[in-house]
């Protein structure tokens, strides 16, 4: 039908404006030109008809082209509107009767085109759903294009989250809105497990005291997770962007760490594990056992290190403790070898000798004299083993200082 409309429009022109040529070239005659030749009118007359059809035929091209570029523009829209990856609708305004829909909006919910033309956009949603959006609409349907998160249904029943975009458009003289819908439903799924890893972390973090930090190499910016400031005393300021200082490493192992990090992020190391220790706001040193990972874009670039600092210094002081008790040990079972073996040896051989019958009284008498001697000496040796493992279990009692 459209596609005539240039010519219709063109051969009614070109009707009327001969009419009116005849008409108006015979007023002319009449009034103007009745000394004019016969001859003299008729080429007038030709002329305008002439200049009357050139024009014709000119609108007619032009009214041609404007047509085609509005049927082209048709035809992308209608590929656009079909072909697109996001579910998209057209409804009525005042009815939410769906009025169009495109092949993703069948494939999310699972209606096809037909079923979808008798049904309105309240189908799609759940019962509890259906009052909240004709309230927004009648409310903000002419002042927004955006209505956030939405839970919708699929005709198999299962509901998922949605994000609106909406516009008014005018077709087929009705006022209708354009609908986008974009599929939020696994986005909502990870916000809600990020949400509950965040609160198992915080559980766990109570439990085992270790305290997350989280440095942006991109943006250059360090940040404390909860814990820091009641572990190690100081304030949580937020971001901060001195993570290669690194000023609260103890300055014996300060360069190590940095040197540590550097060479993890040029390596590109997935996973890391340092010790070091570390300055309390009140000046005391805490044993650090410094774990975490490293997250790569996805050019395998490192962008961020994640870590998890653990307070070892309890076990560093217990560690300590054996080692000092090792060496008391060490130190009494040398005292054992050689001040207790040597007299209790000499014991053993003159007990022996005490024995023999050949001996005379006096030989008998100064083997006992020679016997008490080595208990004596066996006694002092015993007196001193006692003492060490006094002193030293009284010295690994007191408080290691590592500073």
């Amino acid at each position: 039908m459209r596609s005539h409309l240039p010519v219709k429009s063109i051969v009614f022109y070109l009707v009327v404006g001969i009419l009116l040529l005849l008409v108006g070239d015979r007023i002319i005659e009449l009034v103007i030109m009745k000394s004019k030749e016969p001859e003299l009118q008729y080429e007038f007359l030709s002329k305008d008809i002439i200049l009357v059809v050139a024009v014709a035929y000119i609108t007619y091209f032009c009214v041609h082209f404007y047509l085609s570029n509005i049927k082209m523009t048709s035809i992308h829209y209608q590929k656009l509107f079909a072909g697109s990856p996001y579910a998209i609708y057209v409804m009525e305004k005042k009815t939410l009767k769906f009025l169009a829909v495109n092949e993703a909006m069948t494939n999310l919910y699972g209606y096809s085109e037909e079923e979808f033309l008798s049904m309105t956009a309240l189908a799609i949603r759940p019962e509890e759903e259906r009052e909240r959006i004709v309230s927004f609409l009648n409310t903000f349907g002419n002042t927004t294009s955006r209505s956030g998160k939405w839970l919708h249904q699929k005709k198999n029943g299962e509901k998922f989250y949605v994000s609106i975009t909406f516009h008014a458009v005018p077709l087929f003289n009705k006022e209708t809105y354009m609908v986008m819908v974009t599929d939020i439903n696994q986005a909502i799924l990870d916000e809600k497990k990020i949400s509950d890893l965040l609160h198992l972390y915080e559980t766990v973090n109570k439990a085992t005291n270790d305290v997350i930090w989280d440095y942006d190499l991109t943006a250059d910016e360090l940040h404390w997770m909860q814990g820091y400031q009641e572990t190690y005393g100081y304030a949580d300021n937020g971001n901060t962007s001195n993570f290669w200082m690194m000023p609260k490493v103890y300055h014996e192992d300060r360069q190590k760490t940095i040197d540590f990090f550097k060479q993890l992020v040029a390596d590109r190391t997935k996973s890391w594990s340092i010790e070091y220790r570390y300055v309390s706001v009140d000046g005391s040193l805490r044993y650090i056992e410094d774990r975490g990972f490293v997250i790569f874009n996805e050019n395998e670039i490192p962008v961020r290190l994640i870590g998890a600092m653990q307070d070892v210094t309890q076990h560093k002081e217990y560690e300590q403790q054996l080692l000092s008790q090792n060496e008391y040990l060490k130190e009494i079972a040398w005292i054992n070898s050689h001040q207790v073996r040597r007299p209790l040896c000499n014991i053993m051989g003159l007990v022996e000798l005490i024995k023999n019958p050949d001996n005379s009284k006096e030989e008998t008498l100064q083997l006992i004299e020679m016997l008490s001697d080595s208990s004596k000496e066996l006694d002092d040796a015993v007196i001193q083993v006692n003492k060490q493992a006094v002193d030293g279990k009284v010295q690994n009692t007191q408080k290691v200082n590592f500073s």
